[in-house]
């Protein structure tokens, strides 16, 4: 086994992932969670400042995506923030230029893309809101979508894209 491949594995291990498949896979997208606020990152070591420092749950792999120039890369995943949204900021991600420049407006910062989205559609990335928490909420999982408008608060908005 290659070093980096071992250095990832032994990270994932600390911050808790259960599964090595996602970690094998090109980007995952992993998903920490505090007081209302959900956080996605594909920086791993950055997941493990915002569950050390930061006070975020990790919650596990959200999606993968994948790098720019894969064959099935289809469109960038940008990831913006608002530090004065809701009580902890927000960071807001999609993969709509439009959208992107136009949420710039309401005083987001572009920060970068997490990597792109699939052409093969194994995994439907949902998104949905809430408003009191002004805070995006991003899963695979239409279950879990379900129960996040259900009785979560949460408004479904949109499908973002495709990833595995």
């Amino acid at each position: 086994m290659n070093t980096p491949k071992r250095m990832t594995i032994l990270i994932a291990a600390l911050i808790g992932a259960n599964s090595l498949t996602a970690i094998a896979a090109d980007k995952p997208l992993y998903r920490g969670y505090k007081h209302g606020n959900h956080f996605y990152t594909t920086d791993v070591v950055e997941m493990l400042n915002a569950k050390a420092s930061g006070g975020y749950e990790y919650q596990g792999v959200a999606v993968t995506l994948v790098e720019y120039g894969d064959a099935d890369a289809d469109k960038a995943f940008y990831r913006l923030y608002n530090k004065d949204a809701g009580p902890a900021g927000n960071h807001f991600y999609t993969t709509d230029v439009v959208e992107a420049l136009n949420i710039k407006s309401l005083g987001y910062v572009y920060e970068k893309s997490e990597g792109y989205t699939t052409k093969s559609r194994a995994k439907t990335i949902y998104r949905g809101y809430h408003s009191e928490l002004d805070n995006h909420f991003y899963t695979t999982d239409v279950v879990e979508m379900l129960n996040a408008t259900a009785s979560g608060g949460y408004v479904y908005q949109k499908e973002e894209g495709y990833g595995k």
